[in-house]
Protein backbone atom coordinates (compact mmCIF):
# COMPACT_ATOMS: atom_id res chain seq x y z
CA UNK A 1 0.00 0.00 0.00
CA UNK A 2 1.38 3.02 -1.14
CA UNK A 3 1.54 6.62 0.95
CA UNK A 4 0.33 9.75 -0.79
CA UNK A 5 2.50 11.82 2.20
CA UNK A 6 6.10 11.63 3.00
CA UNK A 7 7.21 10.79 6.51
CA UNK A 8 10.21 11.34 8.16
CA UNK A 9 11.19 9.90 12.12
CA UNK A 10 13.46 12.69 14.02
CA UNK A 11 13.62 13.39 17.94
CA UNK A 12 10.84 14.64 19.12
CA UNK A 13 12.84 18.60 19.96
CA UNK A 14 13.44 18.79 16.47
CA UNK A 15 10.26 17.84 15.30
CA UNK A 16 8.49 20.19 17.79
CA UNK A 17 10.95 22.89 16.52
CA UNK A 18 10.07 22.49 12.63
CA UNK A 19 6.41 22.39 13.57
CA UNK A 20 6.41 26.21 15.24
CA UNK A 21 9.60 27.88 13.11
CA UNK A 22 8.04 26.38 9.73
CA UNK A 23 4.32 27.54 9.80
CA UNK A 24 5.54 31.22 9.22
CA UNK A 25 2.04 32.92 10.70
CA UNK A 26 1.89 29.98 13.59
CA UNK A 27 0.48 31.13 16.81
CA UNK A 28 3.13 29.94 18.78
CA UNK A 29 6.22 31.51 15.93
CA UNK A 30 6.37 34.62 18.30
CA UNK A 31 7.55 32.72 20.79
CA UNK A 32 9.83 29.83 19.13
CA UNK A 33 12.84 31.57 20.25
CA UNK A 34 11.67 31.13 24.11
CA UNK A 35 11.50 27.36 23.89
CA UNK A 36 15.00 27.27 21.84
CA UNK A 37 16.50 29.24 24.89
CA UNK A 38 14.98 27.44 27.51
CA UNK A 39 16.30 24.06 25.67
CA UNK A 40 19.60 25.55 26.09
CA UNK A 41 19.34 26.53 29.81
CA UNK A 42 21.11 24.80 32.42
CA UNK A 43 18.42 23.01 34.93
CA UNK A 44 19.22 25.82 38.15
CA UNK A 45 18.90 28.42 35.46
CA UNK A 46 15.60 30.60 34.79
CA UNK A 47 14.78 32.71 32.17
CA UNK A 48 12.96 36.35 33.33
CA UNK A 49 10.65 37.96 30.62
CA UNK A 50 9.20 41.43 31.06
CA UNK A 51 6.82 43.92 29.24
CA UNK A 52 4.49 41.40 28.50
CA UNK A 53 0.41 41.20 27.85
CA UNK A 54 -1.59 38.96 29.36
CA UNK A 55 -2.06 36.59 26.55
CA UNK A 56 1.69 36.23 26.43
CA UNK A 57 1.63 34.73 29.81
CA UNK A 58 -1.01 31.94 28.60
CA UNK A 59 0.43 31.47 24.79
CA UNK A 60 3.83 30.86 26.72
CA UNK A 61 2.68 28.35 28.81
CA UNK A 62 0.83 26.86 26.40
CA UNK A 63 3.64 26.54 24.16
CA UNK A 64 6.58 25.33 26.98
CA UNK A 65 3.83 23.07 28.74
CA UNK A 66 3.30 21.08 25.22
CA UNK A 67 7.01 21.28 24.15
CA UNK A 68 8.88 20.58 27.42
CA UNK A 69 5.72 18.75 29.74
CA UNK A 70 4.18 21.07 32.43
CA UNK A 71 6.05 18.45 35.23
CA UNK A 72 9.58 19.47 34.18
CA UNK A 73 8.95 23.83 33.80
CA UNK A 74 6.39 26.20 34.99
CA UNK A 75 5.97 29.71 34.20
CA UNK A 76 5.36 32.31 37.07
CA UNK A 77 3.89 35.88 36.08
CA UNK A 78 3.00 38.92 37.66
CA UNK A 79 1.54 42.16 36.81
CA UNK A 80 3.55 45.32 36.76
CA UNK A 81 2.55 48.91 38.13
CA UNK A 82 2.43 49.83 34.47
CA UNK A 83 0.19 46.75 33.80
CA UNK A 84 2.25 44.66 31.47
CA UNK A 85 3.20 41.46 33.25
CA UNK A 86 6.89 39.77 33.84
CA UNK A 87 7.29 36.07 33.73
CA UNK A 88 9.76 33.44 35.08
CA UNK A 89 10.54 30.20 33.07
CA UNK A 90 12.20 27.94 35.75
CA UNK A 91 12.79 23.97 36.45
CA UNK A 92 9.00 22.80 38.09
CA UNK A 93 10.33 21.09 41.73
CA UNK A 94 8.49 17.98 42.36
CA UNK A 95 5.01 18.44 41.98
CA UNK A 96 5.02 22.18 42.63
CA UNK A 97 1.97 23.92 41.98
CA UNK A 98 0.80 21.19 39.34
CA UNK A 99 -2.85 21.20 39.14
CA UNK A 100 -4.42 17.69 38.65
CA UNK A 101 -6.30 17.43 35.66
Amino acid sequence: MDADFKMEVKDREEAERELGAGGGRGRTSRYEPIAQKWSEVAEDESIVLSDLEKNDIQNLRNLLYRRFGKENVIVRSAKQDDDTFKAVIRSREGNEYLRDE
